[in-house]
């Protein structure tokens, strides 16, 4: 009897352990209605990103936006000619390095971390410090800039490209107007037309389009939390500071270093004093893999770079529950790399 016993003990345990190992983890559910609700309110503050039709771009937009990609990658643009855009700006790692600071044509570090380039011709201001209008403007930013690419002046610049047979044909054919068409102007136009087609849509894109299935539970709650945490500052297609939000003083509530913020932002760009350590709110499209966070790429996981804003500008401290959902949903931002700008690939078709 008492064999029988524990033989009945050691099925049921086993039946137990089997069970668990086999139950999938549910969900918690939502009603239809507080469904609907997160819907409507991601729609309030954030927008899908607009369609980009490749196939369709003019012949003459196509040769200026192929030109452009070709400069991305050109290492002549740099002073040793050892580096490139795409150096600093990986397609294929979402448009950054995951450095915290960037090493230059001398291996020279940088001062800020570098910014995706998918997506950010949506900026009104591009840099850290919104130095420059627009991507056209920015493109010969890091060109000549000393702890960059280091090119030391224009006629440099343009004599190495009218020594390349293929940039003379390529930049005649591009810009059949412009004499000469071998041009900073047209460096600049050529570079900033490749940017705007760096477009990442993600499964957010999906949901906001009315696709109540592209997120998750866990990712839909994030979204709430999100917004009403965080739209203040993060809002705009970019989810970020799009064309509608004002730039903040980063560490407006508590200085998020150990050691001080030292860099006065916008402030070495105006000296306006009222500029001082105020930066552009960065987008956070694809958030999740252009880690390190900050401007000066110090924090290095999502969850830190969440409760860190929260105190630096909110004065808040999240739960945790908030930071997990948070988490979920910035992931769901991750979107498609744009395969066409990859470099081994030759066209756009």
């Amino acid at each position: 009897m008492k064999i029988s016993n524990v033989f009945l003990i050691f099925v049921f345990l086993s039946l137990m352990a089997f069970s668990c190992r086999n139950t999938k983890v549910i969900e918690a559910d939502i009603s239809d209605d507080f469904d609907r609700t997160i819907l409507n309110l991601s729609r309030s503050y954030f927008d899908h990103l607009p369609d980009l039709d490749l196939a369709n771009m003019s012949p003459e937009n196509r040769k200026i936006v192929e030109l452009g990609k070709k400069l991305f990658y050109e290492k002549k643009l740099s002073g040793t000619k050892t580096i490139s855009c795409a150096s600093c700006h990986d397609i294929a790692k979402y448009g950054v390095d995951n450095r915290a600071l960037s090493p230059g044509d001398k291996n020279q570090l940088g001062l800020r971390n570098s910014q995706s380039v998918l997506n950010t011709f949506m900026f009104e201001g591009q840099n850290w410090d919104t130095k420059f209008k627009n991507v056209e403007e920015q493109a010969a930013g890091p060109i000549f800039s000393k702890l960059e690419m280091a090119m030391p002046d224009t006629s440099e610049l343009i004599k190495r490209l009218n020594d390349d047979p293929f940039y003379v044909k390529a930049f005649t054919e591009a810009f059949p107007d412009s004499k000469p068409s071998v041009s900073l102007d047209n460096i600049k136009i050529a570079i900033g037309s490749f940017e705007r087609t760096l477009l990442s849509p993600s499964r957010f894109d999906d949901y906001l389009k009315g696709d109540l299935n592209a997120l998750t539970t866990k990712e839909k709650l994030g979204a709430h939390s999100f917004v009403i945490n965080c739209k203040s500052c993060h809002s705009s297609a970019l989810v970020g500071g799009g064309f509608s939000v004002e730039y903040p003083i980063f560490g407006y509530h508590n200085d998020y270093s150990n050691n001080g913020n030292t860099d006065k932002g916008k402030y070495e760009v105006t000296k306006n004093p009222q500029d001082m350590h105020v930066f552009k709110v960065p987008q956070l499209r694809n958030v999740e893999k252009t880690y390190p966070y900050m401007h000066d790429g110090s924090v290095k996981t999502l969850e830190d770079a969440i409760r860190i804003c929260a105190m630096a500008e909110s004065n808040m401290q999240l739960k945790d529950k908030d930071v997990e959902y948070m988490t979920a949903f910035l992931k769901s931002l991750t979107g498609k790399i744009p395969v066409h700008a990859l470099e081994k690939n030759k066209t756009f078709d």
